[in-house]
């Protein structure tokens, strides 16, 4: 187990970025061979009146699916082995997600939905399934997440330019 986190910590970024390209070759090849296959071409998708048949795509999704499934369990495993290990430390991480959370959920009881504007065509076609509670679910990911980008940035910033003087 060490030599793995050895390993990892000398060669992870590579092998992620190694990975993260191997995902989007293996979704750029199945998109353009599943056109072909499909009898369809990319440059005319958008043009089609009936996109049922339209599967190019599945393979994306599915790694999609996948490798968000495979992040949540190992971030889950992360927290919990860093919670065992350093209880301190790992009490913050908790802290620090429970906050996330609350954040999120003062967001979603605070949102508004709209039904007007460019968001009537959503409203209005049944097949989006779109209501107030996903609307205002939406809004608040949105919102939590460009938050996050924000406090992201800052922290980046400042971290840097105190590095700088260090």
């Amino acid at each position: 187990m060490i030599g793995l986190y050895r390993n990892l910590v000398k060669h992870g970024d590579a092998i992620a970025v190694g990975f993260s390209v191997l995902m989007s070759v293996l979704f750029a090849l199945s998109v353009y061979f599943g056109a072909k296959s499909g009898g369809y071409e990319l440059s005319t998708l958008t043009e089609r009146a009936d996109k049922s048949d339209v599967n190019c795509f599945n393979l994306g999704l599915w790694i999609m699916y996948i490798l968000a499934i495979v992040a949540i369990m190992l971030m889950i495993f992360g927290v919990l082995w860093d919670l065992f290990r350093n209880f301190k430390s790992g009490s913050k991480t908790i802290i620090g997600f429970g906050g996330v959370i609350l954040v999120f959920i003062i967001l979603f009881f605070t949102s508004s939905h709209d039904t007007n504007g460019r968001y009537a065509a959503y409203w209005s076609h049944p097949d989006f399934h779109i209501n107030e509670t996903i609307s205002k679910f939406i809004s608040a990911g949105l919102y939590t997440m460009m938050g996050m980008a924000l406090v992201s940035f800052v922290l980046i910033i400042l971290f840097e330019v105190r590095a700088l003087f260090k």
